[in-house]
């Protein structure tokens, strides 16, 4: 792989697991053709992959699935709860009280089903059979010693972080295990010479990674030390105690430090983010020409989310 990096916004999504990788293995290929069968789509084949996960995200992430009964639901909250006290905003219609509250009573009621409705939808889009099987797939493919680059958080139904998912991929035992065999071992280089190889992570993304998620608090120290600095020049003044200026000087300073030294960091880990998001594009090309792409880090898989080009 070259110096050179494709940050075209038109570089294909990064896939759990290429298309390429599923072929090379024959049973593994032959059961991902049956589960494929099953629902009509060629998970080997890697844009239509795509243009399920882009649907099936759309429908999930974006909301699709629950925006309208969700907001028929708050808008008849609103309603009902006007009803409610329509009476104490406008006095005439006191003698109107239980026809109003009847109607409250009823926007209540429809926007309780509005939201079971907005649930049952987004239950039904979870539970979509081309997103099941291709959780399916994934799980096939890890049977067979494959290792996943990632795997999209709200394809399992996972809310972030630790959280268990709603959704996980379902078990399935390893080939060979009903007959007490091993299976064979994943091929560890390129068949031909034509496979391509996934690119070396850079130095800088491994020292980025290190540092992703750390930082954070040179603001907050250094305003502590500039109030300090402060405390210390209105204790000077009312006690009369010239040595208290010394403290505003050194807690200023001390404050510029701590801010500087934030701004710096802030700067490496931008940089590091950029090359980390390069190298993002140079593992979703490397996969769009059938190489095996190595599972992404914690920090990769987070960067990925974030993108929004991990299927």
């Amino acid at each position: 792989m070259s110096d050179s990096h494709d940050t075209s916004p038109a570089a294909p999504p990064l896939l759990p697991v290429g298309g390429a990788e599923l072929r090379r293995d024959p049973a593994l290929h032959e059961a991902v053709r049956r589960v494929g069968q099953r629902v009509g789509v060629d998970f080997t084949d890697d844009e239509k992959v795509r243009e399920e996960l882009r649907r099936g995200r759309d429908a999930l992430a974006g909301g699709s699935a629950t925006t309208g009964p969700g907001c028929l639901a708050f808008l008849l909250l609103i309603v009902a709860a006007g009803l409610a006290v329509a009476d104490q905003i406008s006095p005439p219609l006191t003698a109107h009280r239980p026809a109003l509250l009847a109607g409250a009573g009823v926007c209540a009621v429809l926007a309780v089903a509005s939201m079971g409705w907005a649930v049952a939808r987004w239950q039904r889009a979870r539970r979509d059979p081309a997103l099941a099987a291709y959780r399916e797939v994934l799980a096939l493919a890890q049977a067979h010693g494959l290792a996943l680059t990632h795997v999209p958080d709200w394809l399992v139904g996972k809310a972030g972080g630790s959280s268990q998912p709603w959704y996980p991929l379902p078990e399935v035992a390893p080939p060979g295990a009903a007959t007490g065999t091993t299976p064979p071992p994943p091929p560890s280089a390129p068949r031909d010479a034509g496979d391509v190889r996934p690119p070396h992570k850079p130095a800088e993304v491994t020292a980025w990674e290190r540092t992703a998620g750390q930082g954070g608090w040179h603001d907050e120290l250094g305003g502590l030390l500039a109030l300090a600095g402060a405390g210390a020049a209105v204790w000077a003044y009312v006690e009369d105690q010239p040595v208290g200026y010394a403290g505003l000087v050194l807690g200023l300073a001390s404050a510029i430090a701590v801010w500087v030294l934030g701004h710096r960091q802030g700067v490496r880990k931008e940089r590091g983010r950029e090359a980390a998001l390069r190298h993002l594009a140079d593992l979703r090309a490397a996969q769009a020409a059938g190489a095996a792409v190595p599972q992404l880090s914690p920090q990769l898989r987070r960067l990925l989310e974030e993108d929004g080009t991990g299927g």
